[in-house]
């Protein structure tokens, strides 16, 4: 299935993209840091028909909420990245290119799961 390349028009939502950083502390334990790598202008599409399989043996599969953000060409994006979006952290699971002469990337996302208290 082709892919239509955005246009530069749909680029109209501001994203941040970053990445979580282990620093170290001055008693020596690890504290994680966010970090912005970039603040680009995106396309936004819902990707919440992608279905997933979960790891462990015996469960089905689950649709989880996902987003599809395009974005201009960057070399320095890679999984495990996050985006934040209208408050919300998606995590980036997979990198897509429209075609082979590297002008859009898209940037396929799951929410980002916190640590419940």
């Amino acid at each position: 299935m082709q892919q239509s390349i955005p246009h530069p028009g749909q680029l109209r939502h501001m994203i941040e993209i970053g990445r979580t950083v282990n620093a170290i502390k001055e008693n020596g334990y690890p504290e994680e840091t966010d970090e912005t790598v970039c603040r680009v202008w995106a396309a936004v599409e819902d990707d919440s028909s992608r279905r997933t399989r979960k790891a462990f043996v015996g469960q089905a599969e689950t649709a989880e909420r996902g987003l599809c953000f395009a974005i201009r060409w960057r070399g320095d994006i890679q999984p495990g990245m996050w985006v934040l979006w209208r408050g919300e952290k998606q995590t980036i699971t997979k990198l897509g290119e429209f075609d082979f002469k590297r002008r859009y990337l898209k940037l396929s996302t799951v929410l980002a799961k916190g640590v419940g208290g």
